[in-house]
């Protein structure tokens, strides 16, 4: 009779085992019970060859962590299996971030281990994405997330614990507990490691694990298993709103450099939950670790946008907060003062023929993305030539990126097809930018004829058509506010 957490292990495994591929694992291992358990199940069912075990040394504990990588080598030879251990200065890391030991630990294990994954897909000449990783989180780790997040204010999609699979991360051992794992462990007669840091309750997280669990448990039974299924529910209705959310941003957001601006009235009209995710999507993604952004600051940057214009607030992370008539805008300061006139944001330039075009880029030129912030353009190069001529640029590249000039305008085809001129000030005053926004915006330009208002609208004078011959791609390096979905 199987042991519970081999049945829990089995059930999630059967789809890579009866995939019809060869699936390969990088497997986490610390030498403790849960990934000493997840380790020997996987080699139950997969060959040697198609796991490597990580073995990440934190250079915390010294002598004992050395001890600890000995113990997993030892299983790893007497299993046949590959092993490996990365030494990575954690403590050094975490104070260079900003961050607890924990959450470095967490940050570069993941890194390690996505590293080695992709060496090993190189090794094999194997597509991106083919090798998976396994970690050996267990119900109490996802009833223990969900508190953290809980007590730190997090919204909905914080309350949804952990994912058993995301993207190459499998996690087969989430819906078994603690005891299922040691018994799974007695029963092989295996040995594990225990890491005297997991009894310091001065970490959050272990006191959660240590002493609130077992208090709730005391309440009722079972009750780590409870949180872990309401999780796993608010995941459903996380990933149901997501789709709202990025419906949203369609019709309400947009990027101009470091800065993301949000149509007012647009948002207004947004359900409140929706409106609320998607503020928290975009500061969580201007912060550097993607954490400690929680329900308060989403509620400031609302409370913010819904008062009169003029009004300013500072976030975690240097980001900033400004509210004119129509938008409310957001932006990290520090970049934004690293884009001064003298130290424009960086671009590349690749010059092609309009044959050497592959069709995701016709797509990209002829059928656009709805969302704004596309920060890729393709222009008719001889355009800009003739433009150059008539501007009396006689240096190459011929245009340049710089803030606005007395003088600048953009050629605007009307609904009739005719074109005609647009002075700059005008676009961007139609927009209802303030002077001092006006001043921040980056253009491409070529003279005083604006080929492209950069995280708006290109200017007509250099689009491609039917009888363009050379390209011009410019493709900004500095991608701010973009949205991570």
């Amino acid at each position: 009779m199987r042991l519970k957490a081999e049945r829990i292990f089995n059930e999630y495994m059967e789809n890579f085992v009866t995939s019809g591929t060869e699936s390969r694992f990088i497997v986490g291992v610390s030498g403790g019970a849960d990934s000493v358990c997840l380790l020997f199940l996987m080699k139950d069912i997969f060959p040697a060859e198609n796991i490597r075990v990580i073995h990440v040394n934190h250079m915390i504990r010294g002598r004992e962590a050395d001890e600890d990588a000995d113990f997993v080598n030892k299983i790893c030879k007497e299993g046949g299996l590959y092993f490996k251990e990365v030494k990575k200065d954690v403590p050094s890391y975490a104070q260079e971030n900003g961050l607890s030991e924990e959450e470095a630990g967490r940050i570069i294990r993941y890194r390690v281990f996505e590293e080695e994954a992709i060496a090993w897909e190189k090794d094999l000449n194997m597509p991106a994405g083919s090798i998976h990783i396994a970690v050996a989180h267990h119900l109490e780790d996802d009833a223990e997330t969900f508190l953290f997040n809980l007590f730190r204010g997090s919204g909905i999609a914080g309350l949804s614990g952990i994912s058993q699979g995301r993207e190459r991360i499998i996690r087969p051992l989430l819906k078994a507990s603690r005891q299922d794992i040691e018994e799974y462990l007695m029963e092989k007669g295996q040995s594990f490691k225990n890491d005297r840091t997991n009894s310091d309750l001065s970490i959050s997280r272990n006191l959660i694990r240590k002493v609130i669990i077992p208090e709730a448990e005391k309440i009722c039974s079972a009750s780590a298993l409870h949180i872990s299924r309401a999780s796993e529910k608010l995941r459903d209705i996380s990933d149901y709103l997501d789709e709202g959310v990025k419906e949203a941003a369609k019709e309400t957001v947009s990027f101009e450099g470091n800065r993301v601006r949000i149509r007012k009235n647009e948002l207004c009209r947004v359900h409140e939950v929706i409106s609320s995710m998607l503020i928290l999507r975009i500061l969580t993604d201007m912060t550097p670790m993607k954490k400690d952004i929680g329900e308060v600051h989403v509620k400031d940057v609302l409370n913010l946008m819904r008062g009169p214009s003029g009004r300013h607030a500072d976030l975690p992370y240097g980001i900033k907060a400004d509210v004119t008539r129509d938008e409310l805008i957001l932006f990290v300061q520090d970049v934004d003062e690293k884009n001064t006139p003298d130290n424009p944001p960086s671009y590349n330039v690749v010059y092609m023929n309009s044959g050497d075009l592959t069709d995701e880029e016709k797509k990209e030129i002829f059928e656009p993305s709805e969302i704004s912030g596309d920060y890729t353009k393709y222009f008719d190069y001889d355009k800009i030539t003739i433009i150059a001529g008539n501007e009396n640029i006689k240096e190459l590249p011929y245009f340049e990126i710089r803030h606005r000039k007395q003088g600048d305008h953009l050629t605007i085809k009307k609904g009739n097809g005719e074109t005609g001129r647009k002075s700059l000030s005008d676009y961007l005053t139609d927009l209802k930018i303030s002077a001092e926004e006006k001043d921040r915006i980056w253009v491409f330009a070529a003279g005083s004829e604006i080929l492209w208002v950069i995280g708006y609208r290109m200017s007509d004078s250099a689009k491609i058509d039917d009888d363009t011959v050379n390209i011009c791609r410019i493709k900004m390096e500095e991608e701010y506010g973009k949205l991570s979905y």
